[in-house]
């Protein structure tokens, strides 16, 4: 059992796991060379700590167990050899973190600045607002949220209103759950959502798009249109926006169960270290990828809009669109990969910023198969997309990945706010 005392100093002093960090040295079964491994001590109980020997890329598996009442931790290697050794002494020296990027493995010893010492303090404020913020609710709350999707997803409107109560009971006014009509109960369903899953977001950007929508869709203009009542009637039918409910759904229930993987992703804003302790590019791959199906899919309703709104008709296709799309059905029938190319000739920025971050499809070929790379010391994914020229490589940095992956989420939300919004011309304007 480690202390406070057994931190290379002698002066005792409180449990702060903001700042605080240990180390250990963790001998490789295989190579024999030793890793000086620095932690950042965690805000919970318990701490996987996996990576591979920098040497022989064997894998090192250990647990860090903090017990906050008594201010102490206890260190369990549980493939390798924890062994006693000299403070800035090692082979290789590897820093880890639950919630901060870090250096990435080096030879030579830790800097002497912790890596929450490294940034400058406003900055460190202010990753440190928006981890408190994404470590709020707990593991039932996130439980309950999966349930929540999959009720929204049938509509079960009593499950919705007992679920949502489990959530935000406590700090939202009770007269939010008394629902009369459906968009009562999508209103509290997205209360719940905006709740939970926006400290993970750029939420200014989400923000902007909502008020777009509010701006163009609400006006008076255009709710009566009768081109726009096509696309909200006959396009995106009320069968239509069930199964993107659905789809939607889903979508969130996969990211409640990685979430925890993207503690390091904070969209635009840019730390000096990029390393991350939690890797698991399997699950963040299959998440992408089926972020990147979503929005592939429904972007013909998002260019029927960008048509309407720019050029007077969802069939009035931009300038420079190639000669093979005519109208908006014909460009719903492109591969989703071909999409990008027109979507981002119209002129307004706020439709376009959906795609035009996130939505790499030589990215999204690339790690959607098995020839991809990932080198856990250097932390770059190589990717080969192109099938005729299947050596040709493309790298990208995992952080990155990381923040494009929180990126093309929030494009999925912003459909989702899309179909919310549908439902309510559905309502509001129904055919006469």
């Amino acid at each position: 059992m480690y202390t406070l005392r057994d931190m290379h100093h002698t002066q005792t002093v409180v449990l702060n796991t903001k700042k605080m960090w240990t180390r250990f040295h963790i001998e490789c079964n295989n190579c024999e060379k030793v890793t000086n491994l620095r932690v950042q001590i965690p805000e919970k109980e318990k701490l996987p700590i996996s990576f591979e020997c920098p040497n022989c890329s064997s894998l090192l598996n250990s647990e860090l167990t903090v017990d906050f009442k008594k201010a102490s931790w206890d260190f369990k290697v549980i493939k390798g050899n924890l062994i006693n050794g000299e403070f800035d002494k090692g082979d290789y020296f590897y820093e880890f973190s639950d919630t901060l990027p870090t250096e990435k493995p080096s030879t030579t010893p830790h800097k002497t600045h912790m890596a929450t010492m490294r940034m400058p303090p406003r900055k460190l404020e202010k990753l440190k607002q928006v981890k408190d913020q994404r470590k709020f609710h707990n593991d039932e709350d996130w439980e309950n949220f999966q349930d929540l999707n999959k009720a929204y997803a049938n509509w079960n409107k009593p499950l919705i209103v007992k679920l949502s109560k489990r959530i935000i009971g406590k700090t939202h006014p009770s007269k939010i759950f008394d629902c009369k009509h459906d968009l009562d109960y999508q209103q509290l369903y997205f209360l719940v959502l905006n709740f939970l899953v926006y400290p993970w977001i750029d939420f200014e950007n989400h923000t902007q798009f909502v008020e777009w929508l509010n701006d163009k869709v609400f006006n008076e203009e255009y709710i009566n249109n009768t081109d726009f009542k096509t696309i909200y009637l006959d396009i995106v039918t009320e069968e239509e926006i069930n199964k993107l409910r659905s789809e939607i759904s889903l979508l969130n229930i996969q990211f409640s169960k990685i979430k925890d993987n993207l503690y390091y992703a904070y969209n635009k804003e840019t730390t000096s270290d990029s390393f991350a302790g939690t890797q698991e590019f399997n699950k963040i791959k299959s998440f992408y990828c089926d972020c990147f199906e979503f929005i592939g899919r429904t972007s013909h309703i998002i260019f029927r809009l960008q048509n309407l709104f720019e050029r007077g008709n969802q069939n009035n296709i931009p300038a420079g669109t190639p000669r093979n799309v005519t109208d908006a059905s014909t460009f719903q029938a492109l591969n989703h990969g071909n999409r990008l190319d027109i979507l981002i000739l119209s002129s307004d920025p706020i439709p376009k910023d959906l795609y035009v971050n996130s939505f790499d499809n030589k990215l999204r070929n690339g790690i959607n198969h098995f020839k991809t790379k990932v080198d856990s010391n250097t932390q770059i994914i190589s990717y080969y997309p192109i099938t005729r020229r299947p050596d040709e490589e493309y790298q990208i940095k995992y952080i990155d990945f990381l923040n494009k992956t929180l990126d093309i989420y929030n494009s999925v939300l912003k459909i989702g706010q899309l179909i919310k919004t549908f439902k309510v011309c559905q309502v509001a304007r129904p055919r006469t």
